[in-house]
């Protein structure tokens, strides 16, 4: 009888055992998660063509935990943001994107603000961040290339 109460008393502690939440390894997941949040801040040559306020975006949304991936890029009187959500984020999408706007909206009051969540306005905004980075677009068709990403992202929702 001692012996299966000894059994019995050892499978209960190894139930509490298994059952406990390691807090320190959710812990130091959750700062890695943070750290893989990819953006590159803007550094465009030119100073008609600043990058304060895509810059400024992309710090912003760096804290949040539902961003993976942020492209943001401006003119005088719009910005565009792009990110990318963890695939287990998805089904929130829609709510990520209308808190972000209301989020950049609220820090940009003078700009025209776009959230896009959508893959192939996250590629456009690459590239013209890579075209930033190497002078070689101008004033004029950085509004141009930002005009037709807004309307792309746009009709796609």
């Amino acid at each position: 009888m001692k012996a299966v109460k000894a059994i019995l008393l050892f499978s209960f502690g190894l139930l509490l055992i298994g059952c406990g939440t390691d807090t320190t390894q959710e812990s130091i997941d959750n700062n890695n998660y943070n750290n893989h949040i990819e953006f590159n801040q803007i550094t465009a040559n030119k100073k008609s063509i600043t990058q304060d306020s895509a810059n400024q975006a992309k710090e912003y949304l760096s804290v949040h935990d539902e961003v993976n991936t942020i492209h943001a890029v401006n003119t005088s009187k719009k910005l565009l943001i792009a990110i990318e959500v963890p695939h287990h984020e998805r089904f929130g999408l829609a709510q990520i994107q209308k808190d972000r706007t209301k989020d950049m909206e609220d820090k940009f009051p003078n700009m025209e603000v776009e959230i896009s969540t959508d893959k192939k306005i996250v590629l456009e905004l690459e590239r013209i961040e890579e075209a930033l980075e190497a002078d070689s677009i101008s004033k004029e068709e950085l509004e141009k290339e930002l005009d037709k990403v807004i309307n792309l992202s746009k009709e796609q929702t």
